[in-house]
């Protein structure tokens, strides 16, 4: 894209340059057009420069100076952006902190690695909110299949001396 860019850019200076050469011919103005140039004429015009100045033809080389100079602000604003500038634009995010992989289990639910410093975790997102799965250095999150389990039997229907026995802290 920057060299398709390029491409145009200094294709559009060598065309400013070859019609600001005089490849064509001069045109002497009508009548017309040298009564409304009278005004103009009427002072002295050797004590303005400023008058003399733009007077003269525009420069081809002075377009493509301005053009490379231009290009040049851009690609060092870029430059610096890239360098300094993008960690502190919103949502860049640090260096301590990246997704390293994402799966989609469905409707707006995903499981996600996680990667902070040099441990890694297992993350699972949903609309209702985040729950860590499990560190990935190869140890399970503490109480992870004891809650899952428990949350398994409490949606099933148990008896009610079980309940019981549950709220007083003894396991059936």
């Amino acid at each position: 894209m920057l060299i398709r860019s390029l491409f145009f850019s200094v294709m559009f200076a060598f065309a400013a340059m070859a019609q600001a050469s005089g490849q064509h011919p001069k045109v002497p103005p009508t009548e017309a057009q040298q009564e409304l140039q009278e005004p103009y004429q009427m002072g002295d015009v050797g004590t303005n420069s400023q008058a003399q100045i733009e007077a003269k033809a525009p420069s081809a080389w002075r377009a493509f100076g301005s053009l490379v100079f231009v290009l040049g602000i851009a690609g060092g604003g870029i430059w610096a952006l890239r360098k300094w500038g993008i960690k502190r634009l919103p949502g860049s995010g640090g260096n301590r902190m990246k997704i390293e992989e994402t799966l989609a289990m469905g409707e707006r639910r995903y499981v996600s690695i996680l990667k902070v410093d040099d441990e890694r975790f297992l993350i699972a997102s949903s609309p209702q909110g985040l729950g860590l799965l499990a560190r990935l250095d190869g140890s399970v999150e503490p109480g992870f299949e004891e809650e899952l389990e428990q949350h398994i039997q409490v949606q099933a229907p148990i008896p009610v001396k079980d309940m019981e026995a549950r709220l007083k802290g003894e396991q059936p």
